[in-house]
């Protein structure tokens, strides 16, 4: 009868893949204008981490300097944005400063594109070890496995690590995108398998998560764009003083968001199966 032995994974190993690899199509691209390279402050600081999507935001921006202000710090009659001019019973008359710009609008926060990437093994099983040289051994042996998220964010060419952004990323949680993915929960995985050993050799079983990334470059919808011209506050619905798209973005500011791609609700793999000769006192009586 075959002697079998059972240990824990340790070493490297011969590498038979089980499986393959899913990749995701890009979205749909948004016409937009990118003001990245000019303005790379603006989309950073209007939206962030899924805020800003419902009503009307207005903010205050002075295309010279760069300068940001939010409806409080930047609203009728506040300085620097605005300058007295003159003032009756009917009411007091302010114009806007020359390079400011008075924006409203809304951000919201589609996917640019997403793939699917093989990720680090993992799920060892036993090792199963076949101390006999006259045929096969067959042994079940355990795989587990827990999905995981990660989130950064990138401002022009700077990574960070974010928290979890559920109300970007979360399918029913505000995401305004939909894949089959673990983003933000936990989904556990386990499976009881049986593992065919030739003689003289100690084989196990490993399993690489299909890893799903999707790049949000989050984006501002424009309902007005006012300016100063010297004499009165003049507007319209598009970007810059001679703008022709409503929507602005920078592409050079994206989060990413990193999980697991599920299929029928489980976490999607593709397995491998190690084996290696015995080693000499790994079958010693």
């Amino acid at each position: 009868m075959p002697t079998i032995k059972k240990c824990l994974l340790t070493g490297a190993a011969f590498v038979m893949a089980i499986g393959g690899l899913t990749l995701g199509s890009a979205p749909t691209a948004i016409a937009s204008t990118d003001v990245n390279g000019v303005h790379d402050w603006l989309l950073p600081n209007m939206c962030q981490d899924g805020s800003n999507r419902s009503g009307q935001s207005v903010w205050y921006y002075n295309v010279d300097s760069k300068r940001l202000l939010d409806s409080r710090h930047g609203g009728l009659g506040n300085l620097p944005v605005w300058r007295f001019i003159s003032g009756s019973k009917a009411g007091r008359v302010f114009a806007m400063n020359p390079g400011w710009r008075e924006i409203k609008g809304h951000c919201f926060y589609p996917a640019s594109s997403s793939w699917t990437y093989e990720g680090r093994q993992t799920a060892y099983s036993d090792q199963v070890t076949n101390c006999s040289w006259g045929g096969n051994v067959s042994q079940r042996v355990e795989q587990n496995y827990s999905t995981t998220t990660t989130t950064t964010k990138t401002v022009s060419g700077s990574l960070s690590v974010s928290p979890n952004v559920s109300k970007m990323f979360g399918v029913g949680l505000g995401a305004e995108f939909s894949y089959s993915w673990a983003y933000g929960k936990t989904v556990g995985w386990n499976r009881s398998v049986s593992i065919d050993v030739p003689p003289g050799r100690t084989a196990w079983l490993t399993a690489a998560p299909i890893k799903r990334v999707v790049r949000v470059n989050p984006h501002f919808w424009i309902d007005e764009y006012n300016w100063y011209d010297g004499t009165q506050k003049k507007g319209h619905d598009k970007w810059g003083i001679y703008g022709t798209q409503r929507d602005i973005v920078d592409y050079d500011y994206y989060y990413d968001g990193t999980s697991d791609e599920l299929r029928n609700g489980q976490p999607a793999f593709r397995f491998y199966k190690h084996d290696r000769p015995n080693g000499r006192s790994e079958c010693l009586r």
